[in-house]
């Protein structure tokens, strides 16, 4: 059931050291009273919401709201016959291997429990008595937002699940990290249910867009945030019993030294992946392409030859625009495998970026696949991975040809050897 894993993320209580790994999370309750009573509990919240005015039109403006998750909690054990906590059991919890993650309060012995105010107690696994007036200042009544008691650990599994394409097919996670909704602020949108941000400030030699999709939570005491980068395949799990002002300084801690980090590791491994020239195997064949890694540019095609012809003049000349000025070949991963070991690349001219006083003045690429030869793209790059994951050959198949990976004996497109011709003028590179 797709929809349900909307829930999990809605709102996280957690409590880090948790060592409840296999005892009961609670005792069955699925009789047909118990339904019955929540569906006519929906009903009434229904009615009640009913007799309230709505806050702005239908598709209008966005704001903060459980309600939808709520009612979307009570459907799902109408329908299953389950208890909404045996539902999270088998659909999210059990599968992704989350053994310490339960919606009743385990031990006081097995959580962290600030010395201060704080909701530890509160049972947020079971339904209250109904009562609309005090539905939604009753923790109990709102546990299919998401709250859990969990560990960093156990929610670390359900980001790699996420961004591992586990626990949805690729299309529906795609899907499920656009916004559907805009705020106020530019970098800040509403998903579903998401709070993705949008920022230019993590790479220090870069102006490019990080999308971060997170989801944060609070009750009294303690505060948690859910972060995952797509583009790097990272997520990030921030837990804090205490002060909830220490979230904001971890997560800025956190994205400001591990983003980079990881953007020079990822520049680093495509530059060893992927970077050198390939040449055709059979004579009189003259082709060849040639791409290295070139800082914020990423992979760039640097020369391409074909049949004796420099076809890469040719191709700038028929992608450029006559207001662009000069540029790259930028080669950008499409996220698509073809065969088993084949890497599907895009390439793209891209100009040099130029001040301007214009609104709308800032070059995006779209426009992807747009010259064919023979019904295939002549931008579509394949690189022949090996067991390692390296590129042996690329194929281009508008061309009808594939170049083989010429061998790098020095190793001089490695991250090593690249240290050591830094560290020589310091008489280091041995």
């Amino acid at each position: 059931m797709p929809v349900f894993h909307l829930l999990m993320t809605e709102k996280c209580q957690n409590a880090e050291g948790i060592a409840l790994a296999n005892g009961p999370v609670r005792g069955k309750v699925g009789s047909s009273d118990r339904l019955h009573s929540r569906l006519r509990r929906s009903t009434e919240l229904i009615d009640g919401f009913i007799q309230r005015p709505p806050a702005f039109e239908p598709n209008g403006r966005a704001t903060y709201c459980n309600v939808a998750f709520v009612l979307l909690g009570f459907a799902l054990e109408t329908l299953t016959g389950l208890t909404y906590d045996e539902i999270v059991k088998k659909t999210v919890f059990d599968p992704v291997g989350m053994q310490r993650a339960m919606l009743k309060k385990p031990p006081d012995s097995e959580g962290v429990i600030p010395n201060m105010t704080n909701d530890w107690d509160a049972d947020i696994g079971t339904y209250g008595p109904y009562d609309f007036q005090a539905f939604f200042s009753s923790i109990s009544n709102n546990c299919s937002t998401g709250g859990i008691y969990t560990t960093a650990s156990d929610l670390a599994l359900f980001a790699r699940s996420i961004l591992a394409k586990q626990s949805l097919a690729t299309v529906d996670t795609n899907a499920w990290f656009k916004p559907h909704s805009y705020s106020s602020s530019w970098e800040f949108a509403y998903g579903m249910p998401w709070e993705i941000f949008r920022t230019s400030d993590l790479i220090p030699d870069s102006d490019r867009i990080q999308t971060i999709i997170t989801k944060a939570g609070s009750l009294t005491g303690y505060t948690s945030q859910l972060l995952l980068i797509p583009e790097h395949d990272v997520g990030i799990v921030l837990l804090v019993a205490g002060e909830s002002r220490a979230l904001a300084w971890l997560r800025e801690e956190m994205l400001r030294n591990v983003i980079p980090a990881i953007e020079t590791i990822a520049r680093e491994q495509t530059n060893d992946r992927l970077s050198g020239t390939y040449t055709a195997s059979y004579s009189p064949i003259d082709s060849s392409v040639s791409v290295e890694v070139q800082g914020s540019w990423g992979l760039v095609l640097t020369s391409w030859i074909s049949n004796g012809t420099d076809f890469l003049t040719r191709y700038v000349d028929m992608r450029k625009r006559k207001e662009d000025g000069p540029g790259k070949v930028q080669l950008t991963p499409s996220g698509i495998k073809r065969g088993s070991k084949g890497e599907v690349w895009r390439a793209q001219f891209v100009p040099d970026k130029v001040a301007s006083s214009g609104i709308i003045n800032t070059h995006v690429i779209t426009d992807v696949d747009q010259l064919n030869y023979a019904s295939r793209s002549l931008d579509e790059f394949v690189f022949e991975l090996d067991a390692s994951g390296n590129a042996v050959e690329v194929e281009l198949p508008a061309l009808r040809v594939k170049l083989r990976r010429r061998p790098d004996p020095e190793g001089q497109h490695s991250f090593s050897a690249r240290l050591r011709n830094l560290m020589k003028p310091l008489g280091l590179g041995h």
